[in-house]
Protein backbone atom coordinates (compact mmCIF):
# COMPACT_ATOMS: atom_id res chain seq x y z
CA UNK A 1 0.00 0.00 0.00
CA UNK A 2 1.21 3.49 -0.78
CA UNK A 3 0.02 7.00 -0.22
CA UNK A 4 -1.66 8.69 -2.86
CA UNK A 5 -0.80 11.99 -4.29
CA UNK A 6 -2.28 15.29 -5.85
CA UNK A 7 -1.24 18.01 -7.46
CA UNK A 8 -2.68 21.47 -6.98
CA UNK A 9 -2.13 24.71 -9.26
CA UNK A 10 -2.65 27.76 -8.27
CA UNK A 11 -2.06 31.34 -10.32
CA UNK A 12 0.82 33.71 -8.72
CA UNK A 13 -2.07 35.55 -7.51
CA UNK A 14 -2.82 32.66 -5.24
CA UNK A 15 -6.36 31.81 -7.27
CA UNK A 16 -6.44 27.73 -7.39
CA UNK A 17 -6.71 27.27 -11.30
CA UNK A 18 -7.11 23.57 -10.88
CA UNK A 19 -5.60 20.04 -9.66
CA UNK A 20 -4.61 16.64 -11.04
CA UNK A 21 -3.93 13.11 -9.75
CA UNK A 22 -2.36 11.64 -13.05
CA UNK A 23 0.62 12.71 -14.67
CA UNK A 24 3.77 10.54 -16.26
CA UNK A 25 6.33 11.17 -13.29
CA UNK A 26 6.86 12.87 -9.92
CA UNK A 27 9.26 13.82 -7.77
CA UNK A 28 10.11 15.82 -5.41
CA UNK A 29 12.63 16.71 -2.85
CA UNK A 30 12.95 18.64 0.37
CA UNK A 31 15.90 19.38 2.87
CA UNK A 32 16.33 21.39 5.81
CA UNK A 33 17.18 24.98 5.52
CA UNK A 34 17.66 24.62 2.12
CA UNK A 35 15.56 24.86 -1.03
CA UNK A 36 13.72 21.87 -2.38
CA UNK A 37 12.38 21.07 -6.23
CA UNK A 38 9.49 19.11 -7.34
CA UNK A 39 9.75 18.08 -11.20
CA UNK A 40 6.43 16.73 -12.43
CA UNK A 41 5.50 15.13 -16.43
CA UNK A 42 2.63 15.03 -18.17
CA UNK A 43 1.18 13.77 -21.50
CA UNK A 44 0.49 16.20 -24.31
CA UNK A 45 -2.97 16.03 -24.43
CA UNK A 46 -3.38 15.43 -20.36
CA UNK A 47 -5.85 18.17 -19.16
CA UNK A 48 -3.56 19.93 -17.34
CA UNK A 49 -1.49 21.31 -19.87
CA UNK A 50 -3.97 23.68 -20.82
CA UNK A 51 -4.50 25.41 -16.83
CA UNK A 52 -2.92 28.67 -16.82
CA UNK A 53 0.35 27.80 -15.03
CA UNK A 54 2.94 30.54 -15.16
CA UNK A 55 5.69 31.85 -13.90
CA UNK A 56 5.36 32.05 -9.69
CA UNK A 57 2.11 30.11 -9.89
CA UNK A 58 2.07 27.70 -6.12
CA UNK A 59 2.22 24.53 -7.26
CA UNK A 60 1.55 22.31 -3.86
CA UNK A 61 1.53 18.67 -3.18
CA UNK A 62 -0.71 16.64 -1.47
CA UNK A 63 -0.02 12.96 0.18
CA UNK A 64 -2.53 11.10 2.40
CA UNK A 65 -4.02 7.48 2.54
CA UNK A 66 -6.14 7.36 5.52
CA UNK A 67 -5.81 3.64 5.57
CA UNK A 68 -2.24 4.30 6.36
CA UNK A 69 -3.08 6.54 9.21
CA UNK A 70 -1.29 9.36 6.81
CA UNK A 71 -3.56 12.35 6.73
CA UNK A 72 -4.07 13.99 3.83
CA UNK A 73 -2.15 17.41 3.91
CA UNK A 74 0.23 19.40 1.73
CA UNK A 75 3.64 17.68 1.69
CA UNK A 76 5.22 20.14 -0.57
CA UNK A 77 5.23 23.96 -1.11
CA UNK A 78 6.66 25.85 -4.36
CA UNK A 79 6.70 28.09 -6.92
CA UNK A 80 6.66 27.42 -10.74
CA UNK A 81 10.21 28.02 -12.22
CA UNK A 82 10.67 26.13 -15.46
CA UNK A 83 8.38 24.49 -17.59
CA UNK A 84 9.70 22.83 -21.29
CA UNK A 85 6.91 21.30 -23.76
CA UNK A 86 8.68 18.71 -25.76
CA UNK A 87 8.39 16.19 -28.59
CA UNK A 88 10.20 13.39 -28.90
CA UNK A 89 8.24 10.09 -29.41
CA UNK A 90 5.05 11.57 -28.24
CA UNK A 91 4.08 15.31 -26.55
CA UNK A 92 5.87 15.64 -22.82
CA UNK A 93 5.28 19.03 -20.47
CA UNK A 94 7.89 19.04 -17.99
CA UNK A 95 7.08 21.50 -15.02
CA UNK A 96 9.47 22.28 -11.95
CA UNK A 97 8.81 24.24 -9.25
CA UNK A 98 10.92 24.95 -6.06
CA UNK A 99 10.82 25.32 -2.19
CA UNK A 100 9.44 28.35 -0.42
CA UNK A 101 12.89 28.79 1.21
CA UNK A 102 13.77 30.23 -2.73
CA UNK A 103 11.94 33.34 -1.56
CA UNK A 104 14.68 34.29 0.56
CA UNK A 105 17.45 33.46 -2.19
CA UNK A 106 16.15 36.47 -4.07
CA UNK A 107 17.26 39.25 -1.44
CA UNK A 108 20.86 40.16 -0.03
CA UNK A 109 21.40 42.40 3.25
CA UNK A 110 21.40 45.28 1.44
CA UNK A 111 22.15 48.00 4.15
CA UNK A 112 24.93 50.00 4.66
CA UNK A 113 27.62 48.63 6.04
CA UNK A 114 28.07 48.50 9.74
CA UNK A 115 24.24 49.48 10.59
CA UNK A 116 23.77 47.98 13.67
CA UNK A 117 21.34 45.26 14.32
CA UNK A 118 20.62 45.28 10.09
CA UNK A 119 24.13 43.94 9.60
CA UNK A 120 25.96 43.80 12.14
CA UNK A 121 24.85 41.86 15.20
CA UNK A 122 26.51 41.93 18.81
CA UNK A 123 25.16 39.23 21.64
CA UNK A 124 22.19 38.87 19.69
CA UNK A 125 19.72 35.60 19.84
CA UNK A 126 19.92 33.33 16.41
CA UNK A 127 16.30 33.57 16.47
CA UNK A 128 16.20 37.49 16.55
CA UNK A 129 19.21 37.56 13.71
CA UNK A 130 17.09 35.26 11.07
CA UNK A 131 13.84 36.95 12.00
CA UNK A 132 15.12 40.79 11.59
CA UNK A 133 17.31 40.05 8.83
CA UNK A 134 14.04 38.55 6.81
CA UNK A 135 12.15 41.73 8.27
CA UNK A 136 14.20 44.17 6.51
CA UNK A 137 15.29 42.84 3.52
CA UNK A 138 12.23 40.53 2.49
CA UNK A 139 9.30 41.65 4.60
CA UNK A 140 7.06 44.36 5.41
CA UNK A 141 9.61 46.18 6.84
CA UNK A 142 12.64 46.19 3.77
CA UNK A 143 12.05 49.72 2.45
CA UNK A 144 14.23 52.23 1.80
CA UNK A 145 12.23 54.74 3.87
CA UNK A 146 13.60 52.41 7.24
CA UNK A 147 17.33 52.55 5.23
CA UNK A 148 17.56 49.83 2.87
CA UNK A 149 19.15 50.74 -0.20
CA UNK A 150 15.94 49.02 -1.99
CA UNK A 151 12.56 48.14 -1.67
CA UNK A 152 12.69 44.92 -1.01
CA UNK A 153 9.14 43.47 0.43
CA UNK A 154 8.33 40.44 -1.06
CA UNK A 155 4.36 39.75 -1.64
CA UNK A 156 2.36 37.65 0.88
CA UNK A 157 5.83 36.86 3.14
CA UNK A 158 5.69 37.77 6.75
CA UNK A 159 7.53 36.74 9.44
CA UNK A 160 6.71 34.89 12.62
CA UNK A 161 6.76 36.44 15.90
CA UNK A 162 9.65 36.83 18.05
CA UNK A 163 10.68 34.49 20.57
CA UNK A 164 14.36 35.24 20.95
CA UNK A 165 15.52 31.61 21.50
CA UNK A 166 18.78 29.78 20.16
CA UNK A 167 22.30 30.54 20.89
CA UNK A 168 23.50 34.33 21.82
CA UNK A 169 26.09 35.13 18.75
CA UNK A 170 27.54 38.17 17.11
CA UNK A 171 26.93 38.21 13.52
CA UNK A 172 27.95 40.30 10.22
CA UNK A 173 26.29 39.90 7.30
CA UNK A 174 26.34 43.12 4.82
CA UNK A 175 25.38 42.48 1.18
CA UNK A 176 25.26 38.76 1.46
CA UNK A 177 23.09 36.48 -0.23
CA UNK A 178 20.15 36.54 2.70
CA UNK A 179 19.34 32.61 2.02
CA UNK A 180 23.23 32.20 2.47
CA UNK A 181 23.35 34.41 4.99
CA UNK A 182 20.63 32.36 7.26
CA UNK A 183 21.88 29.15 6.16
CA UNK A 184 25.67 29.99 7.84
CA UNK A 185 23.90 31.47 10.57
CA UNK A 186 22.16 27.94 11.16
CA UNK A 187 25.53 26.43 11.67
CA UNK A 188 26.11 27.93 15.23
CA UNK A 189 22.29 29.38 15.72
CA UNK A 190 21.05 26.95 18.01
CA UNK A 191 17.59 26.29 15.16
CA UNK A 192 16.59 25.67 11.51
CA UNK A 193 14.52 27.92 9.69
CA UNK A 194 11.73 27.52 7.09
CA UNK A 195 9.10 29.19 5.02
CA UNK A 196 5.45 28.06 5.72
CA UNK A 197 2.81 28.32 2.80
CA UNK A 198 -0.02 29.49 5.50
CA UNK A 199 -2.40 29.85 2.45
CA UNK A 200 -2.77 30.70 -0.85
CA UNK A 201 -0.27 33.44 -1.23
CA UNK A 202 0.55 33.61 1.81
CA UNK A 203 3.77 32.63 3.54
CA UNK A 204 5.15 33.17 6.93
CA UNK A 205 9.58 32.84 7.49
CA UNK A 206 9.46 30.67 10.99
CA UNK A 207 12.63 29.46 13.11
CA UNK A 208 12.63 25.81 15.33
CA UNK A 209 14.49 26.09 18.35
CA UNK A 210 17.11 22.96 18.02
CA UNK A 211 16.28 21.25 15.10
CA UNK A 212 13.09 21.64 12.23
CA UNK A 213 11.53 18.45 13.69
CA UNK A 214 10.66 16.75 16.85
CA UNK A 215 12.72 14.93 19.03
CA UNK A 216 11.61 11.38 18.33
CA UNK A 217 14.67 8.89 19.54
CA UNK A 218 12.88 7.16 22.09
CA UNK A 219 10.01 6.02 19.61
CA UNK A 220 11.22 5.67 15.90
CA UNK A 221 14.24 3.32 15.96
CA UNK A 222 15.86 2.10 12.56
CA UNK A 223 17.67 -1.70 12.89
CA UNK A 224 18.52 -4.46 10.58
CA UNK A 225 16.55 -6.87 13.34
CA UNK A 226 13.32 -4.38 12.94
CA UNK A 227 13.10 -4.86 8.92
CA UNK A 228 13.96 -0.75 8.08
CA UNK A 229 17.24 -0.57 8.07
CA UNK A 230 19.03 -2.10 5.21
CA UNK A 231 22.65 -1.80 3.47
CA UNK A 232 24.35 0.05 6.94
CA UNK A 233 28.01 1.33 6.47
CA UNK A 234 29.90 4.09 8.21
CA UNK A 235 32.37 6.23 7.46
CA UNK A 236 34.97 8.69 9.10
CA UNK A 237 36.07 11.46 6.71
CA UNK A 238 38.48 14.30 7.46
CA UNK A 239 39.79 14.78 4.54
CA UNK A 240 39.09 18.73 4.23
CA UNK A 241 38.58 19.16 8.09
CA UNK A 242 39.88 22.19 9.94
CA UNK A 243 40.34 22.31 13.76
CA UNK A 244 42.07 25.77 14.43
CA UNK A 245 41.07 29.61 12.79
CA UNK A 246 43.05 32.67 12.62
CA UNK A 247 39.94 35.52 11.80
CA UNK A 248 41.34 38.33 10.54
CA UNK A 249 39.31 41.70 11.53
CA UNK A 250 39.40 45.72 11.15
CA UNK A 251 42.97 46.89 11.01
CA UNK A 252 45.71 47.41 8.28
CA UNK A 253 49.03 45.60 9.02
CA UNK A 254 50.00 44.55 12.52
CA UNK A 255 47.26 46.72 13.63
CA UNK A 256 45.00 44.59 12.56
CA UNK A 257 42.26 42.54 14.73
CA UNK A 258 42.96 38.84 15.37
CA UNK A 259 41.56 36.03 16.83
CA UNK A 260 41.97 32.27 17.42
CA UNK A 261 39.54 29.71 17.61
CA UNK A 262 39.53 26.08 17.91
CA UNK A 263 37.48 23.37 17.59
CA UNK A 264 36.26 20.36 19.74
CA UNK A 265 38.46 18.19 17.97
CA UNK A 266 41.67 20.70 18.36
CA UNK A 267 44.77 18.38 19.21
CA UNK A 268 48.43 18.51 19.22
CA UNK A 269 48.21 15.65 16.58
CA UNK A 270 44.90 17.26 14.40
CA UNK A 271 46.44 21.00 14.05
CA UNK A 272 44.50 22.00 10.81
CA UNK A 273 44.46 25.74 10.69
CA UNK A 274 42.66 28.14 8.26
CA UNK A 275 42.67 31.71 7.55
CA UNK A 276 39.10 33.54 8.32
CA UNK A 277 38.06 37.47 6.45
CA UNK A 278 36.30 39.05 8.64
CA UNK A 279 36.98 42.67 8.33
CA UNK A 280 33.96 44.12 9.27
CA UNK A 281 32.75 41.99 12.26
CA UNK A 282 32.00 43.87 15.89
CA UNK A 283 33.81 40.84 17.28
CA UNK A 284 35.73 37.61 15.25
CA UNK A 285 34.97 34.97 17.90
CA UNK A 286 31.85 33.41 15.63
CA UNK A 287 32.80 34.32 12.95
CA UNK A 288 35.84 31.60 13.35
CA UNK A 289 33.40 29.37 14.67
CA UNK A 290 30.72 29.13 11.86
CA UNK A 291 34.11 28.57 9.67
CA UNK A 292 35.39 25.90 11.47
CA UNK A 293 31.51 24.48 11.32
CA UNK A 294 31.93 24.32 7.64
CA UNK A 295 35.10 22.20 7.98
CA UNK A 296 34.28 19.95 10.72
CA UNK A 297 34.81 16.02 10.03
CA UNK A 298 32.63 14.66 8.59
CA UNK A 299 31.37 10.97 10.53
CA UNK A 300 28.77 9.60 8.41
CA UNK A 301 26.64 6.32 9.56
CA UNK A 302 24.10 5.60 6.09
CA UNK A 303 21.70 2.93 5.62
CA UNK A 304 18.62 2.41 3.38
CA UNK A 305 15.63 3.51 5.04
CA UNK A 306 13.29 0.90 4.36
CA UNK A 307 9.42 2.10 4.46
CA UNK A 308 7.49 -0.42 6.79
CA UNK A 309 3.71 -0.10 8.23
CA UNK A 310 5.35 0.76 11.71
CA UNK A 311 7.71 2.73 10.28
CA UNK A 312 6.55 4.92 7.55
CA UNK A 313 7.72 8.38 6.54
CA UNK A 314 4.99 10.97 6.85
CA UNK A 315 3.24 9.08 9.47
CA UNK A 316 5.77 8.00 12.11
CA UNK A 317 8.70 10.36 11.23
CA UNK A 318 8.64 13.76 9.91
CA UNK A 319 11.71 15.90 8.10
CA UNK A 320 13.67 17.39 10.31
CA UNK A 321 12.93 14.74 13.60
CA UNK A 322 15.52 13.59 15.25
CA UNK A 323 15.17 9.32 15.22
CA UNK A 324 17.63 6.10 16.59
CA UNK A 325 19.42 3.66 15.06
CA UNK A 326 20.99 0.86 16.22
CA UNK A 327 24.51 -0.89 14.43
CA UNK A 328 26.91 -3.10 15.85
CA UNK A 329 26.04 -2.71 19.46
CA UNK A 330 25.71 1.48 19.23
CA UNK A 331 22.83 3.14 19.31
CA UNK A 332 22.99 6.73 17.08
CA UNK A 333 20.86 9.62 17.15
CA UNK A 334 20.40 11.09 13.32
CA UNK A 335 18.41 13.89 11.93
CA UNK A 336 15.81 13.17 8.79
CA UNK A 337 17.82 15.93 6.90
CA UNK A 338 15.81 15.24 3.67
CA UNK A 339 12.83 13.33 1.63
CA UNK A 340 13.05 12.57 -1.73
CA UNK A 341 9.90 10.95 -2.88
CA UNK A 342 9.02 9.70 -6.51
CA UNK A 343 6.56 7.86 -8.48
CA UNK A 344 6.43 6.36 -11.81
CA UNK A 345 3.77 6.61 -14.20
CA UNK A 346 1.80 3.94 -12.44
CA UNK A 347 1.71 5.25 -9.68
CA UNK A 348 4.25 2.98 -7.93
CA UNK A 349 6.07 4.75 -4.84
CA UNK A 350 9.55 5.16 -3.84
CA UNK A 351 10.93 7.43 -0.67
CA UNK A 352 13.99 8.05 -0.13
CA UNK A 353 15.31 9.83 3.32
CA UNK A 354 18.40 11.61 4.08
CA UNK A 355 19.60 10.89 7.66
CA UNK A 356 22.78 12.25 9.22
CA UNK A 357 24.37 12.16 12.70
CA UNK A 358 24.00 14.45 15.37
Amino acid sequence: MAAEYEVLVYSAGGAKVGQFTSFEGLSYSQRVNEVGMLEFQLRGDHAAVALPMALNGEVVVQRGNAAMGLSKAADFAGLLRYWKPSRTDRTIWLGRAYTLHSLLGRRCVQWAEGTANRTDFTAVKGETIMKTLVSYNAAASATVVNGRKRAGAITGLTVEADGAHGSTVDWYCARGNLLETLQQLALIAGGDFDVIRTAAGAYQFRWYTGQRGTDRTATVKFSTQLGNMGNPAMSFDHTDEATAAVVWGAGEGSARATAVRTSADYAAGNDIEIAVEASGAVTLNDAGDAALAEKKKVHTFEFEVIQTPGCYYGVHYFLGDLVSAQWGGTTYTLRVRGATITLDEGGQEQIDVEMVRT
